[in-house]
């Protein structure tokens, strides 16, 4: 896909949008089994239902744009995914496997937040309709809430850990 306008990325971006979301998908549940503990493990099976909530949203997105949902691959999520390979076969240490699993999430979570900025700033430039802009920004909204919510959880961790 050559990219000369504004249009273009804006299809570009939701693409990758919509490819990072069919894997968090299963990330979610990796990060939920990979977990050291119930707490956190239940943070990222509970998100599995927003997810699908936020895919729909995408690919409304796409239908109100006259398109198919269509994904494309991104070199950043494939690296996240492979972080996350990583540490669930090197960390044996529940506390640890916690910390990475966390880490893992609020990546991911700050990844989502970077592709929905550009695409909320995209499509205020395009002047696209204001279901698209109120999708995305719900989107945008519950990834957020998700990332303040690890966050949260990470400082409570690591003031227990210090007392």
């Amino acid at each position: 896909m050559t990219i000369e306008t504004k249009r273009d990325m804006f299809e570009r971006e939701l693409q990758k949008l919509y490819h990072a979301e069919l894997e968090i998908l299963d990330l979610h549940g990796d990060l939920s089994m990979a977990a050291g503990s119930q707490a956190i493990s239940e943070i990222f099976a509970s998100h599995q239902d927003d997810t699908v909530t936020q895919i729909h949203r995408i690919e409304s997105v796409f239908e109100r744009l006259g398109q198919e949902p269509t994904e494309r691959g991104s070199a950043i999520m494939e690296g996240l995914l492979a972080e996350k390979d990583e540490f669930i076969n090197e960390v044996e240490d529940d506390e640890l496997r916690d910390l990475d699993v966390l880490s893992v999430g609020m990546i991911n979570e700050r990844l989502e937040l970077t592709l929905l900025d550009r695409l909320l700033l995209l499509a205020a430039d395009l002047d696209l309709p204001e279901e698209i802009g109120h999708a995305l920004g719900t989107n945008r909204t519950e990834a957020a809430n998700a990332l303040q919510q690890m966050q949260s959880v990470l400082e409570t961790t690591q003031s227990s850990s210090e007392q």
